[in-house]
């Protein structure tokens, strides 16, 4: 052995620095070379994988030349196990002169690496020393391993937080009690906020006051480890003030170990154009396109919801038709009859009250829910009429029409929609019976309760 310790790092200059091989390394080549006692330790790595270099730890006397590792021919990977007190003895195997005392081991997964530990004295190779290789090859291929999982877990995570960070949906991740632990980036174009702002914070104190509760009741889930996936559609602030619509897919996280509820992963993505689209295939389904009323399948809804809640003892139903329009279609022609139904349907909002509910069932057959008493019912009544009279300025000229309606109120006329719309169709045949421009109210023995 050299008197006069000297402990260098080495790396391959050809190849530059190593610094991921060589942090996790130098100390382990240092710890065998003294446990053993021997000049040169060499941990030398897979050549295959990207770490490339080995890590060298030698001793060297201040008087002496290093010796020349670099000149020796170390064992590939998978090779067994090599231990020689003295290489002279070996001549075929092409290791330098002044190499004496060799031992080489195969360590790490598939042993694809190999620590070599060399002396320029030969040893005797006693059960105590065989030992003591065999500990420092098992600590060798252990630290080996555990470098291995470690590199394999920062690409792992590198991919992961790749895919999180690229993804066009937030990623959340969050306690049972709902605080973000992580939000990814995208959260800026979804609500404008910096991630480092939402975190530590509940996606809660964000949400729409019409939306709290069903998300409450999905959180509260969350929190009792009862919700395994779970969808939910809710409104959220954005930072510039205005409403979001979010819909999150939402899963509980379990401890790998006790397998018990910690937590939740939620996948978030912007559903505006989703929700518009929606609002107008259901304003196509139950409003009429032309007047933009609710339309016949909408009315009978509402009538309906009306009967079945409320004080449905003054639900009255308006069924009204205009009078002298096919005229206007005749003489004026389709797109000014379009213009007058357009017309009418503006003039009659505007004498109904906001709580009433008022329809175009087809052509020009309008309908109308009010909650009133007969004394109501009939000044409402005459109003509309009084309102269509009016010349209806179409095409250069004028239109001239009238409104005919028929009353029926619940329970007395009926005590279902079906029923009410009946009556209220019959009594506005009476009105037209009775001169048009008017209104009736139904009555069962077929005599006129109303005035022309």
């Amino acid at each position: 052995m050299g008197s006069g310790c000297s402990f260098p790092a080495t790396s391959d200059p050809q190849q530059g620095e190593q610094p991921f091989a060589t942090l996790r390394f130098d100390a382990l080549c240092r710890t065998i070379r003294a446990v053993l006692n021997v000049a040169l330790v060499v941990i030398h790595l897979d050549p295959t994988n990207e770490w490339g270099t080995p890590c060298v730890w030698h001793d060297t006397a201040p008087e002496q030349t290093p010796l020349p590792w670099r000149d020796l021919r170390l064992p590939a990977g998978s090779q067994p196990t090599l231990v020689l007190n003295d290489a002279h003895a070996h001549p075929d195997l092409g290791l330098p002169p002044w190499v004496r005392f060799y031992a080489s081991l195969p360590i790490g997964p598939d042993g694809a690496g190999r620590v070599t530990v060399i002396d320029s004295h030969p040893q005797p190779i006693t059960a105590s020393l065989r030992q003591r290789l065999d500990d420092c090859g098992a600590i060798a291929d252990q630290c080996l391993r555990l470098h291995t999982a470690a590199r394999d877990a920062e690409e792992q995570e590198a991919e992961f937080r790749l895919l999180t960070e690229t993804s066009t949906d937030t990623i959340v991740r969050g306690t049972l009690d709902g605080v973000r632990l992580y939000i990814s980036p995208s959260v800026r174009t979804l609500l404008g906020y910096e991630p480092d702002e939402l975190i530590g914070q509940r996606a809660i104190t964000l949400t729409h006051p019409d939306d709290v509760p069903a998300f409450a009741a999905l959180m509260q889930k969350v929190r009792n480890g009862t919700l395994e996936v779970g969808i939910s559609e809710q409104r959220q602030r954005h930072k510039n003030g205005s409403w979001v619509w979010l819909e999150a897919f939402v899963r509980l996280t379990h401890d790998r170990h006790s397998g018990l509820p910690n937590g939740y992963v939620s996948s978030v993505r912007g559903v505006d154009h989703r929700k518009k689209v929606e609002a107008h295939l259901t304003q196509l389904a139950s409003h009429d396109p032309l007047t933009g009323l609710p339309n016949r399948s909408r009315f009978r809804q509402q009538l309906q919801d009306a009967l079945a809640t409320g004080d449905r003892a003054e639900v009255m139903v308006f069924y009204m038709d205009l009078d002298r329009f096919k005229q206007v279609n005749d003489t004026l022609g389709h797109q000014s009859g379009d213009s007058v139904l357009r017309e009418v349907a503006h003039r009659l909002r505007t004498v109904l009250r906001p709580t009433d509910c008022i329809a175009r069932l087809g052509g020009d057959e309008f309908t109308a829910l009010l909650v009133a008493d007969r004394l109501h019912a009939s000044d409402l009544a005459a109003r509309l009429v009084a309102a269509i009279a009016a010349p209806i300025p179409c095409g250069g000229t004028q239109a001239h029409i009238g409104l005919s309606i028929g009353i029926a109120c619940f329970p007395d006329h009926g005590q279902s929609a079906e029923a009410l719309l009946a009556a209220a169709d019959q009594a506005l045949y009476r009105a037209k019976a009775a001169g048009r421009n008017g209104f009736c109210f139904f009555t069962p023995d077929q005599e006129s309760g109303g005035q022309a």
